[in-house]
């Protein structure tokens, strides 16, 4: 996979990798939307979402400068990710 545009959303007052949301261009049929919610600790985070029953799509992914993120589905296959910033 290649490069693509993607844009970063932040409110004024965030601090670095703070990031609100992003946009991009689909490339591959990509439909509805898919929330993310930021944690302090991926790791932590997706074991406590898997105990409660959640189910891991997509493992721990690096976004190089950025931080990393999962994406994970609930127990009624509501899709959801998880984001942790990487330290300035």
């Amino acid at each position: 996979m290649g490069p693509s545009d993607y844009w970063l959303i932040a409110h004024q007052d965030a601090g670095p990798n703070e990031t609100m949301g992003g946009i991009y261009q689909k490339t591959m049929g990509e439909t509805g939307i898919l929330n993310y919610f930021g944690v302090s600790n991926l790791d932590q985070a997706v074991a406590k979402a898997k105990s409660l029953g959640a189910n891991v799509v997509k493992e721990k992914t690096e976004i190089p400068t950025i931080g990393w993120f999962a994406i994970l589905q609930d127990p009624d296959k509501n899709s959801f990710a998880l984001f942790q910033g990487q330290p300035m």
